[in-house]
């Protein structure tokens, strides 16, 4: 049987996830389908009911476009930004405002691919 302290940070990873699963606008039975497990299965993933094995925790970032530290640890592991202030910063952002960023990345892709020549 699990420590009360495995499971208080099995409960906090679980509420990472339905956070960032509901941020994607996922339900629960389509997360559990694009994670490949049955929809009970997934349940008990955000009820802290199971814990989420190595394979899972790879599947959930590759499907969230989250890096692991924020769902393990709640920060990410480069700024060190905490998850409660990951998702003040996301609600910061309106739906024009991503937009942009969007288009500003597109951009930076395209430019990131142009080849200058010094033609002096």
């Amino acid at each position: 049987m699990p420590n009360i302290n495995d499971l208080k940070e099995r409960m906090m990873i679980a509420e990472r996830l339905q956070a960032l699963r509901n941020a994607k606008g996922f339900t629960q039975k389509e997360m559990g389908k694009l994670m490949e497990l049955s929809y009970h299965t997934y349940v008990k993933l955000e009820n802290a009911t199971h814990g989420l094995t190595i394979k899972n925790i790879k599947k959930v970032c590759k499907i969230l476009g989250v890096s692991a530290d924020i769902i393990l640890f709640g920060k990410t592991g480069s700024t060190n930004i905490n998850f409660d202030e990951y998702v003040q910063c996301a609600k910061l952002f309106s739906d024009s405002g991503i937009n942009e960023i969007d288009t500003s990345v597109d951009l930076v892709k395209k430019l990131r691919d142009i080849k200058f020549s010094n033609s002096a």
